[in-house]
């Protein structure tokens, strides 16, 4: 299965800050590949050093439970596994910046090259959308606060684990987190293989479906029998609702502001919502005619602090119908 791109809402507007996203991204890696283990390691997220306030140095042994040769078990009928724990050397380094910082600096590093293209392809694909909704700076800080968030809850998973961590996954977790909320019926197109051909689902079904994969794999990978180690499954779901739930919080608070009515008609815009009104969502580009009258008369939306106009309406609209 592949998704291979979306039903754009994209008003004309190039998303810099997804593109931006890629090449700094591509960056690191090649810087990666040119200094090796130390500054991979260095930038790392690495539970222990969080949780502990202090960079590891030398090598550590992280214990594993492999499976080994087993045996059946007549009695029992049924085949007993058996397990070995092994060691496995992990060289730690002392990076240039607080321990803390690794909950940024990890979100652009990569483990190889095929970790990097499948997480920049789904950040073009869900990121293009999202940004679009959003103005480019406001998009950038939503994105590093679910990289943030992804990172922190793949600390509260395991304290005291010294793998290092890295990835931008969580950050793009956050990404489709908004994404499901702002276009739940948005046509993912997915490729199913060669008999199959590729269908158009809801991004609602799309998402979902990879939400239950990653929550269960979750709880799977606690027990260290598991064999599921490797994927940061914990980050995946701390980004995706940290997502999820910042987006339909800004949105909950401006409606309070609405109803409460702190935010009036007769109030003059804010120049970050005038910013907002005019970069946003260029009348040229708005296909309901009366949308665009508003916007060029310069009417006041409550939610235009966070969000587009348009996306915002879109979003009303639909809990209306529901």
């Amino acid at each position: 299965m592949l998704i291979l791109g979306d039903q754009g809402h994209y008003h004309g507007r190039f998303p810099w800050v997804t593109a931006s996203l890629v090449v700094v991204n591509v960056l690191v890696f090649m810087a990666q590949l040119v200094l090796g283990e130390p500054f991979t390691n260095g930038f790392s997220l690495v539970p222990e050093e969080i949780t502990t306030f202090r960079d590891l140095t030398g090598t550590k042994y992280h214990k594993v439970k492999v499976e080994v040769r087993g045996h059946y078990d007549h009695g029992k009928r049924k085949y007993q596994p058996r397990y070995e724990t092994k060691s496995f050397p992990i060289r730690h380094y002392t990076g240039p910046f607080p321990t803390f910082l690794t909950l940024f600096t990890s979100m652009f590093m990569h483990g190889d090259v095929f970790h990097l293209i499948g997480n920049m392809w789904f950040l073009l694909v869900f990121g293009r959308n999202v940004e679009c909704a959003m103005s480019h700076g406001r998009f950038l800080a939503f994105y590093i606060a679910c990289g943030i968030c992804a990172g922190l809850a793949h600390v509260l998973s395991d304290l005291h684990s010294i793998i290092p961590c890295l990835g931008a996954s969580g950050a793009i977790s956050g990404i489709m987190g908004a994404y499901i909320s702002i276009h739940p019926l948005n046509s993912i197109k997915v490729w199913f293989g060669w008999w199959i051909g590729v269908l158009e689902i809801p991004a609602l079904i799309v998402i979902g479906v990879w939400f239950l994969l990653q929550y269960l794999s979750a709880f799977i990978s606690l027990d260290d029998e598991s064999g599921l180690g490797g994927v940061a499954y914990w980050a995946h779901l701390g980004g995706f609702t940290a997502g999820f739930v910042i987006l339909r919080g800004i949105v909950f608070y401006l409606r309070r502001q609405q109803a409460d009515g702190e935010l009036t008609e007769e109030e003059p815009l804010a120049p970050v919502e005038k910013d907002v009104l005019s970069d946003s969502v260029p009348p040229a580009h708005v296909p309901n005619p009366l949308e665009e009258t508003e916007v060029a008369a310069g009417a006041p939306d409550p939610f235009a602090s966070f969000l587009s106009v348009q996306t915002f309406r879109k979003l009303q609209e639909k809990e209306h119908v529901g």
